[in-house]
Order: C-alpha cells, then sequence, then structure tokens
C-alpha cells in the first residue's frame, strides 16, 4: 500500500532546533516526504492526528532525548508505531537517539540510528536516505551571517537589531518632547547600536512628529570638532536660514537630526575647538526643527558636569544599561531565525550564563556568533561549535589564574587569529599592526583606556612599503578589527578600532598596550611638536629647546622609534634643533669669545690703535689673506676687525666665507646669517646657497634670494642670487621660474659656469633636449673644478655630451 509521507517524526519541542534547523533540512533536501505535529489540523483531537500521521506514513521515527522520554504522551506514540506495526506485520519505528538516555525495553529492542555526535548525525542522514532509496544531499551554502560582530549596528542593520524595543520607545518619546537627548551608558552597552540601528529607523516610520521626512547627519569629534560640523552642515555659521537652505536640498524634508556620536571625544582628545564646538551644538538646539541626539560614555559624567552642556544634558538625557537577559537572548535569536537558522538551546542558556556580568557583552555576543556561524551545521547552530572554539584557550596564551569567559576567549582568538593569518612578509606585517592598534588607543588617565580614531596617513611611518601597508590595514578590517570610514580613494579616510571590547578583552593587545605605553606617549608628544614646527614654516618658530632634544634624540635612537614608528617631519625637526643650538653655540663663541685673548693679542689691539688702522683695513687685508689661501691669517685679522667692529657685516660675510671654505657650515651659516641681519646683500646668497646643499630647505632659499635682490646693487652679487633663487625653483620643480631666473644670472655674467650647469638641468626636465645640450656645452667650457658645485655639474656635462 502507497503511504502519502515516507516519515513521521514525533520529537519533543526542546529539540525543535535540531530537528527542523538540521534533520529536516536534510530530509527536505534529499527528497523524503515527512511529516511531524507542526502539520496536524488546528482543533483536532491529537490522539487522532497522530493516529492519522502514523498510518500515512511508512515509517515515524522518534526522536529520543530526556524531553521526549518525561512526556507521557510520547509514550503513546511510540506504543500506537508499534500496535499499528503489528497489524500491518511491518517495523515502522525507528529509534533515533539524539541524547544519550535509558530506554524502555520495547524500543531498545528495536535497530537504532545513534546521533549524539557530529559524525553520529550524519551517518543518521546516510541510513535514514539509503533506506528509503533516496540520495544523500550535500550541505546548502550558508545563508549569509546576519551579525554585525565587533561592529555597531547602522542604520542598514535594523531588520537584525532586537532586544531593545523598549528603550527604543523611550527614545522616541523623549526626543518628542525636546529637540536635545544625551545617551549615556557604559562602554560596550550598545548606544551608538540604539541609536543608529533603533532609533532612526523608528523616526522614519513614525508619525508622531508629523509630515515630511528626516534628514540625518552624524559625526564623531575627533581632534578638530567645530570644522567637521561645519563641513557636514556645508555652512561656516550656524543659523535657522542655513538649516531651511540644507532641508531644501532633500525632497520633502522638514526636519534635521544630528547626532554626535562618542562624544567623549571632546575630553579624550584636546582641541581649542571643544568649547566653540558645545557652543555651536546649543545654538543647533536653538533652531526649529533641528533635533540633536549625543551618545557618550558614563565613565565621562564628571567632565559632562563641567562642559558647556551640562545643563541641557541634565534635563535631558537617558542611561542605557546592558542588556538584561530577555534583550540578550531577543539579540541572539531574532536575527538567527530573520535567516531561517536554530540555535540550540543549550548553546543559548551557555552564552547567556558567560554573558553575566561581562562589561560591554553585546559585541563580545556578536563577534562570538560571527566565528559560530562559520561552524554552522545545515541551518542548526550547536552547543558543541562553542565548545571547539574555546576548547584551546590555555594553547594561545589564555589560561593562568585569571578567569576568562568563553566570549572573550572567542574575541581574542578571532583577533589572534587575524594575526596569524598575515602571510606576506609575517614579521613585518605584525610590526606594522601593532604600531596601527597602539596608535589607535587613547591612553585613559585614572580611567580605562577607549578608541582613538585617526586618518589612514597618520599610521604610517617612514620607510613603510606602502603596498605592505595596505594590505595589512585592509586585512584587519576584513577579520572586522578595525573599522574604515570616508572615500578610499580620498585622503580622508578615517581608521578607527572596531570596538573597545577588543582594548578589554584581548590580552594580546593588552600586552602591547603594557609594554609601550611609555614609548607611546613620548612619540605623540614629540610627533606634535614636529606638526607645530611644520605649522610654523619649518624655521626657528617651534624648534626643541636642550632638554627636549635630549629626549627626542634618545627615542629616536632607541628600539621604540623602529617598531613605533615615526614620520618625516620629526628627524628634520631634530636635526633643525640641533643646528639651531650649535649656531647658537657659534654665535656665543663669535660674541664673547675673542674676550678671552691672549695678552700679546690685546697688546696687538693698541698696537692697532696706535698706528691708526681700522676695523675695515683689517677685514680688506684679511679678505686679501683669504683670495691668497692664507686662511688662519684671514680669519686672525677678521676676527680682530670684529673686535673693534662687531657690527661690520662685510667681515662678517668675509668669515663666512672662510669657514665655508673650511667646510665648518655651522659657523658658516651663522656668519652670512649675521650679515643678513645687517641687511648685506651678498649674504642672502651664500646663506640661500647653505639652505640649499646643507638643510635642503628650498622654500627659505627662495625667500632670502627675493630679499636679496631687493638689496643688491652689483652684478656679481645679483648674479649669484638669481643663480641661487633658479637653483631653488629647480629643486621645487618650478621649472618655468627657475628657467627666467638662471637666463637673468647667465645675463648677468656669461663667463661663469654655475647658471649655465643649473639651466641645463631645468631645460632637460622641460623637455628641451637641443637647448639642454647647448647649455650643458656651456657648464663644461666655464665651470671651474675648483668650484664644489660646478666640479660636480662638469662630470654630468661630459656624461651628456658623450
Amino acid at each position: 500500500m502507497n503511504k502519502e509521507y515516507d516519515l513521521f517524526i514525533s520529537y519533543a519541542d526542546a529539540d525543535r532546533p535540531w530537528v527542523e534547523g538540521y534533520l529536516l533540512d536534510a530530509l527536505t533536501q534529499a527528497g523524503v516526504r515527512h511529516l511531524s505535529e507542526t502539520a496536524f489540523r488546528l482543533g483536532a483531537p491529537r490522539i487522532q492526528e497522530f493516529q492519522r500521521a502514523v498510518q500515512q506514513s511508512q515509517r515515524t521515527l522518534l526522536v529520543l532525548s530526556p524531553a521526549y522520554l518525561a512526556d507521557s504522551f510520547n509514550q503513546f506514540v511510540d506504543l500506537l508505531g508499534q500496535a499499528y506495526g503489528e497489524e500491518t506485520q511491518t517495523w515502522p519505528v525507528i529509534p533515533l537517539v539524539l541524547q544519550p538516555v535509558p530506554l524502555p525495553p520495547r524500543l531498545a529492542m528495536l535497530v537504532q540510528l545513534r546521533a549524539v555526535t557530529a559524525e553520529e548525525q550524519t551517518t543518521a542522514i546516510t541510513r535514514l536516505c539509503a533506506d528509503l532509496k533516496l540520495t544523500v544531499p550535500t550541505p546548502l551554502p550558508k545563508p549569509p551571517c546576519p551579525y554585525p560582530g565587533m561592529e555597531p549596528f547602522t542604520e542598514a542593520m535594523s531588520d537584525r537589531f532586537f532586544g531593545r524595543e523598549q528603550e527604543i520607545e523611550e527614545l522616541l518619546g523623549r526626543l518628542r518632547l525636546h529637540p536635545f537627548l544625551m545617551v549615556i551608558g557604559p562602554s560596550g552597552s550598545g548606544k551608538s547600536s540604539l541609536v543608529f540601528a533603533g532609533l532612526v529607523p523608528k523616526l522614519r516610520q513614525t508619525g508622531f512628529f508629523g509630515a515630511g521626512e528626516w534628514l540625518v547627519r552624524s559625526m564623531r569629534p575627533g581632534i578638530t570638532p567645530l570644522t567637521t560640523l561645519k563641513e557636514i552642515l556645508g555652512k561656516d555659521t550656524i543659523t535657522a536660514r542655513n538649516i531651511t537652505q540644507i532641508l531644501s536640498t532633500q525632497p520633502n524634508t522638514q526636519r534635521f537630526l544630528f547626532i554626535i556620536d562618542q562624544f567623549e571625544e571632546v575630553f579624550t582628545q584636546v582641541s581649542q575647538e571643544t568649547v566653540p564646538f558645545q557652543q555651536a551644538l546649543l545654538e543647533l538646539t536653538e533652531i526649529p526643527n533641528v533635533y540633536l541626539v549625543l551618545t557618550v560614555r558614563a565613565d565621562f559624567y564628571s567632565d559632562l558636569m563641567t562642559s558647556v552642556l551640562w545643563r541641557k544634558i541634565q534635563a535631558h538625557r537617558i542611561e542605557v544599561v546592558p542588556l538584561d537577559e530577555v534583550g540578550l537572548r531577543q539579540a541572539i535569536l531574532k536575527p538567527a531565525e530573520n535567516v531561517g537558522v536554530f540555535i540550540e538551546p543549550t548553546l543559548l542558556e551557555r552564552l547567556v550564563t558567560d554573558a553575566r556580568g561581562e562589561p560591554g557583552v553585546l559585541p563580545l555576543i556578536q563577534e562570538t556568533l560571527v566565528l559560530l556561524w562559520e561552524r554552522l551545521e545545515r541551518r542548526l547552530l550547536p552547543l558543541r561549535a562553542y565548545e571547539a572554539l574555546i576548547l584551546p584557550r590555555k594553547a594561545y596564551g589564555i589560561g593562568g589564574s585569571e578567569h576568562r569567559t568563553g566570549l572573550q576567549v572567542a574575541i581574542a582568538r578571532r583577533a589572534d587569529d587575524a594575526l596569524a593569518t598575515l602571510e606576506v612578509e609575517p614579521d613585518k606585517q605584525r610590526g606594522i599592526a601593532r604600531r596601527i592598534f597602539l596608535r589607535l588607543v587613547q591612553f585613559g588617565e585614572g580611567r580605562a583606556d577607549t578608541r582613538r580614531q585617526q586618518p589612514m596617513n597618520e599610521l604610517q611611518a617612514v620607510g613603510d612599503d606602502l603596498n605592505l601597508f595596505n594590505q595589512t590595514l585592509h586585512h584587519l578590517a576584513n577579520k572586522r578589527l578595525l573599522t574604515l570610514s570616508g572615500e578610499e580613494t580620498s585622503n580622508t579616510i578615517k581608521v578607527d578600532i572596531a570596538h573597545e571590547a577588543l582594548i578589554s578583552g584581548w590580552p594580546t593587545l593588552q600586552q602591547w598596550v603594557f609594554e609601550r605605553r611609555e614609548a607611546e606617549q613620548i612619540r605623540r608628544r614629540l610627533m606634535l611638536k614636529a606638526e607645530e614646527w611644520v605649522r610654523l614654516g619649518e624655521e626657528t618658530g617651534g624648534l626643541l629647546d636642550k632638554i627636549e632634544l635630549v629626549e627626542a634624540e634618545r627615542w629616536l635612537s632607541s628600539s621604540d622609534a623602529s617598531d613605533l614608528g615615526y614620520d618625516t617631519s620629526l628627524p628634520r625637526l631634530i636635526t633643525a634643533s640641533q643646528l639651531m643650538i650649535r649656531r647658537a653655540k657659534a654665535k656665543q663663541l663669535l660674541r664673547f669669545g675673542f674676550f678671552l685673548v691672549s695678552l700679546s693679542t690685546v697688546l696687538g689691539i693698541l698696537f692697532i690703535f696706535v698706528l691708526p688702522r681700522s676695523a675695515i683695513f683689517l677685514n680688506n687685508r684679511g679678505y686679501e689673506k683669504f683670495r691668497l689661501g692664507q686662511n688662519e691669517s684671514a680669519l686672525q685679522d677678521i676676527n680682530l676687525a670684529l673686535m673693534l667692529k662687531p657690527t661690520l657685516a662685510d667681515a662678517l660675510y668675509n668669515r663666512g666665507l672662510i669657514y665655508q671654505e673650511k667646510q665648518d657650515f655651522d659657523l658658516a651659516y651663522a656668519n652670512y646669517q649675521g650679515a643678513v641681519e645687517h641687511r648685506y646683500a651678498p649674504a642672502y646668497g651664500n646663506l640661500a646657497r647653505l639652505e640649499i646643499t646643507q638643510q635642503q630647505n628650498y622654500t627659505k632659499a627662495v625667500k632670502l634670494t627675493l630679499e636679496g635682490l631687493k638689496l643688491a646693487t652689483d652684478d656679481e652679487a645679483r648674479y649669484t642670487l638669481f643663480k641661487n633663487l633658479g637653483w631653488a625653483q629647480l629643486e621645487l620643480k618650478k621649472y618655468p621660474q627657475a628657467e627666467a631666473n638662471l637666463k637673468q644670472a647667465v645675463a648677468l655674467d656669461p663667463q661663469r659656469g654655475s647658471a649655465y650647469c643649473l639651466l641645463a638641468q631645468v631645460l632637460e626636465f622641460e623637455g628641451s633636449k637641443p637647448a639642454a645640450r647647448e647649455q650643458w656645452n656651456n657648464c663644461l667650457n666655464f665651470g671651474s673644478p675648483d668650484h664644489p658645485d660646478e666640479r660636480v655639474w662638469i662630470k654630468t656635462a661630459k656624461s651628456k655630451l658623450s
């Protein structure tokens, strides 16, 4: 007799996740016609429905567990099936043991299927299909994971956000009464998720606020909160008219919701914009149809009480506590149910138990569920997946006396696995990863460490392989340890640790912070100094003093510098500071040292006065000796000249020439600088040359030469100034200006080689090869091998012309 069904499956409600998520999923895919109690007719007597199910099915499969045998009604089903078998001379009852349990004799005597372990469950499906003469099904692809992991929920994830229904309604009601609301809660309590995935979608759906749509914008304060606010609004001033203009850009938009997430950054990242930013927020709250929602960590309450916004906060705040057990169960179960996946009850209870008392538990749960999703068995998430995940906790360094829950172990393992799979150049990439994470931690002073969002370029260091850096960064982002925001193609991409739970729950990061906290704080302090020096134009303003320089030199020469990395501006600042200190010493020596001359020198001075010789005479004689190569004697005369007249700019310039010849560039620089202070035109050109050759400060060289040209009257000085101006512009890649100024130099003195040599280089960069060749020929003809610059260029000219 043909039956309508192959199997009638009887099971306890406690076993429903495994039956529907695993067993029925496999049987349905294999084409088994099955019937269960869920298909019973509503209102019909259960006994009658069981009898019908047994009669219409070839076999009755009993899913046996303690819960099943504890139900006396299920014993009737067993007896009914066996009685029907006696009538039909068949053995229609198949016992399937899901959990170890003593069986009554009438079931123990039957051939059983065991499905206690994963292997036994696979075997059970195979045997059932073989018995029914059907092909064993292969598992279908996993449904997409509905959990966000370490990342906060966004508005796009609102269909997966559960457990906060009551809080969402409270937020909605409070915002309806007043357009300002501060959401305060512990780290990891889900403040951001509540606002973005809970409140925002609800606002778009509700009619409480009248007709029209919402325009929603959000930001994190960072180090320039006011600047960011103005960029988002697209306005420099905050007025009702400006807001109306912003709303008019979107059709049917009547209200503006502005969300400031992680408001605590206002207190952790010191900025001159902090107070003006808060005042700007106060102005926003006074504009009609503007609603302001802020989120902040509860441990910043004392900072809130001293802020400009405190009166608003005090009257309009809501405290968010971590999810209770009911909400936590919903947050775990509902997203899985939405994609047709069942979670084993024992796994649910284990997760809730491990989460009890855990700070910031929601991101830990979400991340654990992402890992468990990889161990999905058909449409079932079993407890054994969790147990397998946390089994090797000691194997990767989480052991000892400190208690660690399975959730903490799961998140630590996730992060450690991400490091372990850096496979291009593992050692270098691990070093880059450590540097990135350390720079993204805001060290707490008397409170827990927090996240510190940074632009991507602030995470790079001198000597980085850019491709390797990008591969490492995106690997960590793909593994959900970091979040990236902004446009990939722009320079404004921001990087952040995915959640603060990583800071508190990942032992590797905690160890890095413990070992490198002080060194990283020194790095940040030095980089702030370097940034300020760059902002001031990389000149004398913002240089390090002696004590700061010692700290910077010590740090830069330590292993911390290579491990933590630094920007190119830091060694430039150190070099500039060293140079300035040496020059200051040189000036001091020049100013005071010569007063400690020997008695013979004093007598010599008296002799000079007696003869009546002047400082000018001594300077001129010293210069003539310099031209004859008698540098030491020349230096003695010029020093005496400057003792008689310290402000004699010509003598300072000549002494600079002597020190330059001796290659004592610090003293040469100090003397040229002294001559420039007295507006001596030739010194501008020579000082500019030192900026080009010794400091590579081409912008300053341009500035010096332009100032010198305003003073110079003789052709020799003007030649040097135009030549060095063109040289600096060549280095700055300003080729048309460089060409024009070098041609001016050539016109002033066509018998000197330097301008020709530089002009040849400019013309080559401009692509004028025949003209460049002509100038290389002039460089060779007019250049002197005794000139330190021309000596190099002559070699180049020979190679170009060969």
